[in-house]
């Protein structure tokens, strides 16, 4: 779905629900950071996406995959992305090494959050996502409520 000439708008359908939408970053910055991706890199980000919760871009379950609201594992993750776990924990600890995801503690669990310069769920960042990725937007010069 095209929305505008430089946006990228994914469209989810899962069965029996309503349908997601999950804003692809598409500024020439975040084109340039997308094409630094492995293809096994870029498909398993696109596959996840749809699992990060609004306004906060935390991977979180949605009764299919996962119980609603609780962090998605590695493991959940291996299962939405359809490969094998090491080839999720390898790309996990890539991405995290790459500041794409970031492990944060919630209610005694860690959860893993998307940066929101790669891609965004809803229509405005929560400030705890803007804090827990502060250094990363302040050093691409972005900002990610940017429409």
């Amino acid at each position: 779905m095209l929305r505008r000439s430089d946006e990228i708008v994914k469209v989810f359908r899962p069965v029996g629900r309503s349908s997601k939408f999950v804003k692809i970053k598409a500024s020439q910055k975040a084109k340039r950071r997308l094409r630094k991706l492995s293809l096994a890199e870029a498909g398993f980000l696109l596959k996840i996406t749809p699992y990060a919760s609004e306004g906060t871009n935390l991977l979180e379950g949605d009764n299919e995959r996962g119980q609603r609201g609780v962090p998605l594992t590695v493991k959940d993750l291996a299962c939405i992305a359809d490969c094998s776990y090491p080839t999720a924990r390898k790309i996990v600890r890539a991405f995290i090494a790459e500041r794409i995801l970031r492990r944060v503690e919630i209610d005694g669990r860690t959860a893993l959050a998307i940066n929101p310069l790669y891609s965004f769920n809803g229509k405005s960042a929560e400030t705890s996502l803007l804090q827990l990725f502060k250094w990363e937007i302040t050093e691409a010069g972005e900002d990610p409520n940017s429409e």
